[in-house]
């Protein structure tokens, strides 16, 4: 090691703080993101397990479930394998208050599901 050669140190104490301004925007979008997608795909889910329901209860003739409303002809009798019913269910989404999102997402969910009568 030479004494009178100049030593050169790079000073790198702001790199850190700059790098996590310009990625952690992106990285919170990016979480913010997943947890919307999630609810809406969970909230399909749920419609369309609530049409699923609404349908085998207006094949077999007994009471509609909430949210859920006949869309054709009800059965005439729950023993005419012939005739269908379809029912459609609605569902609101939520987390519709994120900043942007709520142009891109709709109010509410609706499934369509036909079943035939007395099945």
């Amino acid at each position: 090691m030479n004494p009178t050669a100049p030593t050169t140190r790079r000073d790198d104490r702001g790199v850190v703080a700059l790098e996590m301004v310009m990625a952690l925007p992106i990285l919170v979008m990016l979480i913010v993101g997943v947890v919307v997608l999630g609810n809406a795909l969970s909230v399909k889910t749920q419609t369309v397990g609530l049409a699923r329901d609404g349908a085998r209860a207006a094949a077999l003739g007994q009471p509609l479930p909430a949210g859920t409303s006949i869309t054709s002809a009800s059965c005439p009798s729950p023993s005419d394998p012939t005739r269908s019913v379809t029912v459609t269910a609605t569902r609101p989404l939520v987390l519709r208050s994120v900043p942007f999102l709520p142009a891109l997402l709709p109010s509410s969910l609706s499934e369509t599901v036909t079943m035939r009568c007395g099945a």
